[in-house]
């Protein structure tokens, strides 16, 4: 039988590893939310506070639930290391289900399903009758690392001229200062560059390239979470909840056809 003295050293070594011992998340009155914060606008940092349709979801499931749904801003990189590491307990940062995140997280039910988007400059339409012709030699094509805009582009990376960015305002800018010819990001940047006057010289090619499903992510070992997550999910569906948020940050175009 171990001894007192090996099993607190084993504890010790459990420890240093960083290694998480498993439990009920909801036992805890704060579930520590992870998000980018720079991704609007599903998740944005104004004024030192998090703003956006995942924080606005955050603040109905705080509500619904009863727990305290608290923000920890980081890279979007570390964000499933970090969920793993037990650093954080759910992930609601604009996330799309993929299967090899699906392999490292579990996935709540959808919320909004997106696409990726080619963002281009106005003055270069001509050069693109369709979005799949940006997939040429000269074409110098940017993304935003470890996304599914990056997962799509790079299988065509010797097709194409591909080149890597941190975070998406850094690609927006250097689509407007000519370094690269076009952005493969999702169809929410494309409505934000839409909206946003500093990208009044930018555009997007109407159809997209993918279709894809945001969902919250949580470690495989919390079922509780996830099945709480996925009950308070349905309810906000199907009292309206979703749509008023998701119509508040989203916007709309109406485009009505004349006839004689």
């Amino acid at each position: 039988m171990p001894s007192l003295r090996s099993l607190l050293l084993a504890w010790c070594c459990l420890l240093a590893t960083g290694a998480a011992v498993a439990g009920n998340v909801l036992d805890n009155k704060v579930i520590r939310v992870g998000t980018s914060g720079d991704y609007p606008p599903l998740s944005e940092v104004v004024d030192g506070k998090v703003v956006g349709i995942d924080a606005d979801f955050a603040s109905m499931l705080s509500l619904r639930s009863g727990k305290d749904f608290q923000f920890k801003v980081m890279p979007w990189s570390s964000l499933i290391m970090a969920l793993q590491q037990g650093d954080i307990d759910v992930i609601m940062s604009g996330m799309s289900i993929t299967p090899e995140r699906a392999a490292k997280v579990d996935f709540t039910k959808s919320y909004f399903s997106i696409g990726q988007m080619a963002i281009i400059r106005v003055e270069d339409v001509a050069r693109y009758s369709s979005p799949t012709n940006i997939l040429q030699p000269n074409v110098r094509i940017g993304y935003v690392a470890d996304t599914t805009g990056a997962a799509f582009v790079q299988k065509f990376a010797g097709m194409t001229t591909l080149r890597s960015f941190a975070s998406v305002e850094p690609a927006l800018d250097a689509l407007l200062k000519g370094e690269i010819d076009c952005l493969v990001h999702d169809s929410v940047t494309s409505w934000m560059v839409d909206q946003d006057r500093r990208y009044s010289s930018l555009m997007s090619l109407r159809n997209p390239l993918t279709e894809e499903h945001l969902a919250w992510a949580v470690n495989k070992d919390q079922p509780q979470l996830l099945d709480m997550l996925n009950q308070q999910l349905a309810a906000m569906q199907q009292d309206g909840s979703v749509d008023k948020v998701l119509n508040q940050w989203i916007p709309v175009r109406v485009t009505v056809e004349q006839t004689d």
